[in-house]
């Protein structure tokens, strides 16, 4: 979970170890799907044995999820 400008600016952050002829995708904070796109990508790498549900990468995106409700509620 990182705020825009620490991804950008990060050397181990998910989009500066993209490839260059990589694919990505950004949902943000005040899009109010995004949370439970979060939570649903968690439950599909759970389900395709990617990670488990205490995994770092899991357990950040859920709180990333979490955050982005926070965000919303406190903007609203």
């Amino acid at each position: 979970m990182m705020l825009k400008r620490d991804e950008l600016t990060t050397p181990n952050s998910c989009m500066s170890r993209a490839k260059e002829d990589e694919m990505t995708f950004v949902l943000l904070a005040r899009d109010v799907a995004a949370p439970a796109a979060i939570r649903t990508w968690v439950e599909q790498r759970i389900l395709l044995g990617k990670n488990c549900r205490g995994d770092v990468q899991i357990r950040e995106a859920l709180e990333c999820a979490r955050e982005m409700e926070r965000q919303r509620r406190r903007s609203e």
